[in-house]
């Protein structure tokens, strides 16, 4: 699963508590619509269990998959747009994804290395810097008996307090 992918995972009221969706299909069609609000991102709406089960027999999260192989980046791309359009056609498809090959945003950084010398700042700090704020990076070891436990970048502040 690439870094910008999430499972989330929706804990439902019981389906008696329901006031604007009478089905599971209604209330997925209709947070759709509402999450439809942010750019470049796409949903889907799945069992979590059948989401994994999907993804470990076929290597894609849906029920139904069309895979396409070849070198071209662009003629993949335009297949599985010309997939997707027929695919959206067929009665009952629901949660249609096309995966994105090509064109996909992308953060570029430029450092100022002129203004970074006037703060006493060197590239290789700031670099390893921004690899922890997208990457994440291993703080230390923490070892409680037996096992150590290797701690994320983000718990640097537990470190220091122990």
């Amino acid at each position: 699963m690439p870094i910008e992918a999430c499972d989330l995972m929706v804990i439902l009221k019981d389906k008696d508590d329901w006031k604007k969706a009478n089905s599971r299909e209604e209330l997925a069609e209709k947070m759709g619509e509402a999450l439809e609000a942010i750019p470049g991102v796409t949903f889907g709406f799945q069992q979590p269990i059948q989401m994994r089960f999907n993804e470990l027999m076929t290597g894609v999260r849906q029920d139904v998959a069309v895979k396409i192989f070849g070198e071209d980046l662009t003629v993949l791309t335009d297949l599985s747009q010309q997939v997707g359009k027929i695919v959206g056609t067929v009665d009952g498809a629901r949660d249609l994804y096309v995966e994105e090959v090509t064109g996909l945003p992308q953060i570029v950084i430029n450092i100022n290395r002129d203004e970074v010398a006037k703060y006493g700042l060197n590239i290789e700090d700031i670099n390893q810097a921004i690899n922890a704020a997208f990457a994440g990076q291993s703080a230390g070891l923490v070892f409680e008996g037996e096992r150590d436990m290797t701690l994320p970048f983000a718990s640097v502040h537990k470190v220091a307090r122990t």
